[in-house]
Order: structure tokens, then sequence, then C-alpha cells
């Protein structure tokens, strides 16, 4: 993976060591893929690793490389092939005998773990989508190639994730394209990462960007212009073609991108109601549970499924709308109002961690924090009363009024209930926020209350200091950093609490609170 992407996806150096970031390509990889490009590829190419990449070169001497008359290219145009990850055996099968015939190397990704990294939601969109990537030396061999390819493709039951930088190839559910570097010239960066450029005509270097749409350097002509792509997909990520999506939903304006789709805000021209709008797109944040692959559109729906069966509370946002457009699934919710809970605990009026000496700091915190309680518990409680257990319960997902305290639960894309079929309950597990997660969750088939319940816990343990990524490598760290602080002034009760919904004792902790109150 280029640096960049790798950056953009920096949580996951954290694959390879739990307690130490480490490059992706220190992590061992699978036989799958290897395996199976050792067996299409003859004697006379290689295969090597190259960071989440297998590399298919044709060794030196060989046939194919002595008929180079010119050194190979730096730049030129790629053929870029996406793949669900049930159908990556098939196109090896499909696509790496027309390289071989044609002389053309290529890289895949190394195996099922690195593919599903690539396709992962919070990878770099301008990155995301290429479980292939085919180097042809010439514009001639590149438009013959990519049309044996589509034909090779177009009648098999194999698809992928649209790869957003590239313009897809006619109807091809495949095969993509774009222009980029090859071997390019690199420049290294302050910060250790490497930009890498194109040359242009007249010798100047121009940034090499993987962007999350389709775009040429200003002197190359695309060979296809005569033939666009039926889609018309080259626009900005996730940008609707229409005013109103689904004739109806005016968006205004982006919350926030990631390579599973973008979080809009906008208005429903039926009830003139504010609202957000979710998008998923296919085949993209893939997991897969014995024969059965679920991706960013199933996780959606089933978002929507959670908020009908959660519909009627008041701090859950009602849900409008779940429909297709283009390729692309939305969910429709209410929008609601509130800043995020980490937002509100760093305000300078409410900040009690460095500035718990400060007088009157803690007499200000103490009623806040207890109404938090009280509400937190009873919203966990109210959810848990209809089967749905909300799995990823972080500062994120919490929307709270900075003047009545009114807090609201967003984001349901971790949220199962008790009816889920199996392969629903065990995403659950893999999908939360570090420093919010039980210790015992990875090692269940299922999410359970007490997950919530230790999830509210660190949610109050950050309203007084925002430590809880550290206790995965140190649990003692939990008691210490509190202890500290209920030295220092912070009420005992605080510690109280979060100790029992830490052991999911819920019952204790409602009566320390409320005994709290009443003294």
């Amino acid at each position: 993976m280029e640096q960049q992407a790798a950056m953009a996806a920096h949580h996951l150096f954290g694959l390879v060591d739990n307690r130490h970031y480490e490059p992706l390509s220190r992590r061992a990889i699978t036989p799958q893929y290897r395996d199976a490009l050792q067996r299409l590829l003859p004697d006379t190419w290689t295969l090597e690793r190259g960071d989440v990449w297998l590399h298919a070169r044709m060794a030196a001497g060989s046939a194919g490389a002595s008929r180079r008359t010119t050194p190979p290219p730096t730049q030129g145009f790629k053929i870029h092939v996406s793949s669900a990850p049930a159908h990556t055996l098939r196109l090896f099968e499909l696509v790496v005998p027309a390289c071989v015939e044609n002389g053309v190397e290529f890289k895949s990704a190394a195996d099922p773990v690195m593919l599903g990294v690539i396709n992962s939601k919070t990878q770099e969109r301008g990155f995301s989508g290429k479980f292939m990537t085919i180097y042809p030396p010439d514009e001639d061999v590149f438009v013959s190639l990519i049309e044996t390819l589509y034909r090779r493709t177009v009648g098999e039951k194999v698809e992928g994730p649209y790869v957003l930088s590239d313009r897809r190839y006619r109807d091809s559910k495949v095969l993509f394209y774009r222009y980029g570097g090859f071997r390019p010239p690199r420049r290294l960066n302050i910060d250790g990462t490497q930009s890498t450029f194109l040359v242009s005509p007249d010798g100047s270097y121009v940034a090499d960007e993987r962007l999350p749409y389709f775009r040429l350097p200003p002197w190359v002509r695309d060979p296809f212009a005569e033939e666009p792509a039926k889609d018309s997909a080259e626009r900005p990520a996730g940008e609707p073609a229409a005013p109103l999506l689904n004739g109806r939903y005016r968006i205004e304006g982006a919350l926030t991108f990631s390579n599973a789709g973008g979080v809009y805000h906008g208005t429903d021209d039926v009830t003139r109601e504010p609202v957000v709008v979710k998008e998923a797109r296919r085949l993209t944040n893939c997991w897969t549970a014995g024969d059965h692959t679920v991706d960013s559109v199933d996780m959606l729906r089933h978002e929507y499924d959670v908020l009908r069966r959660l519909e009627g509370l008041e701090f859950v946002p009602r849900p409008v709308d779940l429909f297709q457009e283009w390729e692309h699934t939305f969910l429709v919710e209410e929008r609601v109002e509130g800043i995020a809970f980490h937002d509100f605990w760093a305000q300078d009026d409410v900040i009690l961690a460095p500035y718990i000496r400060r007088e009157g700091r803690v007499e200000r915190f103490v009623p806040r924090f207890r109404k938090v309680v009280g509400r937190l518990i009873h919203m966990i409680e109210e959810v848990h009363a209809r089967g749905v257990v909300l799995g990823d319960l972080s500062p994120n997902n919490v929307l709270i009024d900075t003047e009545t305290l009114r807090m609201r639960f967003i984001d349901f894309e971790s949220a199962v209930h008790e009816d889920d079929e199996a392969a629903l309950l065990t995403y659950g597990t893999r999908w939360g926020t570090p420093g919010f997660i039980h210790p015992d969750r990875a090692s269940r088939d299922r999410l359970l209350p007490c997950d919530d319940w230790y999830a509210a816990a660190m949610l109050l343990y950050s309203s007084v200091v925002p430590a809880t990524a550290f206790f995965a490598l140190n649990p003692f760290a939990q008691e210490l950093f509190l202890g500290e602080l209920v030295a220092l002034g912070v009420p005992a009760q605080v510690s109280s609490i979060v100790s029992c919904l830490t052991a999911g004792r819920v019952e204790e902790a409602k009566s320390v609170l409320a005994d709290w109150e009443e003294g």
C-alpha cells in the first residue's frame, strides 16, 4: 500500500501487534492468493511480496522481458480489477492468463485480510477498491487488454466495489482504469511519508493524486472518450447526480466521509424537516462469516431495522426512509441537535482534568455528572428492554444539549437485536471504538448487555479524564488514574459508579447515585 494510504488507515497498524504500531508489511500473509497465483504463472515469472501486495513480474531473460525494446514506463494507464471476497480466486483464473499472454505485469492484494484492509471503512477513498493493478506498457496494449478482460469477465458472476479514483470500463462490475504512476518519481515529506509525481510533457512534476473521483492529467486524452461509461459516475464520491435524492431529500452539506459512504445533512422537501442521510457503497467494509458476506449495505439496512425497533424512544433518531439510488443505498433519519459527548466535557467551563485544583471546578462538575449518569443508565435500560444491544457506545455516538443535558444516541451500525442471524451477531463483536470495548468481547460470538454497561462506564470515565484508550495496554491504569483524581477532590461516588458499571452491577450503581443525590 502506498504510504499515504497506510497513514490514512493508521489504526490498522495495530493489526500486526495489538501492543505496538507496526507497518502492515510486517504481517505474515496467508497462502491462498500466493498459491493461486503460482499455479497460474509460468516458471519464467516471479512473485514478490511488497507491503500489502504480491507483485507478479517477468524474470530477467524471459521471453516476455526480452521482447521489450524500451525501458518499462514510469507512468500510463492502469487497469484496476475490483473484487468481492468470494470472487477473488475466479478473477485470478480469468485475468492472470491474459496478463501472461500479453507479457503485462501486475500486482494483487497479498491475502484476504489485506483485501479487507484495502476495502475497509476507514481506508482513504482514493486508494480503495483495487484487488489487482495491471500495468500495460503502452496505450495500445492497454486498450486491447482491457477489452480482452472485459470479454472474459462480462458473462461471469463476479463483481467488486466501485473504484472511486477510476472510470468504469463499459458496464463491467470489476474493471476500472485511471492514468497514474507505475514507477513514479518520489519525494520524501517532512513527516516521513513519500509523495509520488507524474512527469508532464514539458518535464515538470505534477502530483499523482488518488482522488475519490476520476480525473485525468491535462495533457492526457482518454482513449475511450467516445464511449463514456454508462453510469456517468465521474463525480466526487457520494455526491448525488440530481438536486434531490429519491425525488425528495435535498442534500445541503456533508457531515463526514468514509470509504463505505458519506453522511450528509439536508431537508426533507415533503415535510420540510431537517434530516441526516447515511450512504452505503456495495462491497465495502466486508466481513465474512462462513459462506455469508456482510457489507456496508447490509449493515445500513440492519441499522434501519434497529431504528425501527427503537422507534418511539425520545433519545433515538426517528427513521424516515431507506432506498437505493444508482448503486448506493441511503438511510434517512431525523436530524437531532446537540454536540458530541467528548466535546461537551472539553468545554472551557466544564473540563475537569487538568484544572481540578481550580476553585469551584469540582462543584460545577458534580451536578452535571450526576444528571448524565441517571439519564445514561435510563437510556441504556430502555434500549435493552427492546432486545437491542448498542455495541458501539462511545463519545462519538452520544449527542448532548449543552443547556438541558438531554442526550441522544446516534449511529446504530453495530447495534444488534437478540433475534438477529448469527453473522450479524458476530459482526457486532468486531466493530467498536478502542477504549470502550469490554475486555472479554473478542472471545464471544455475540454482544451482551454487559458490553454496553462497560462502554457506559468508560463513557463516564472519559468525562472525568479521557484516558480510556490506555487501559488495553495497562488495565491497572483505570483504577490508578481515577484514584489519583479522587485524592484531588473528585467525589468517591464517581469511582464507585464507574466500577459498578464496569462490572455490570447496574442496580448497585443506581443505588450509589440515589444515595449521592439524597445526600
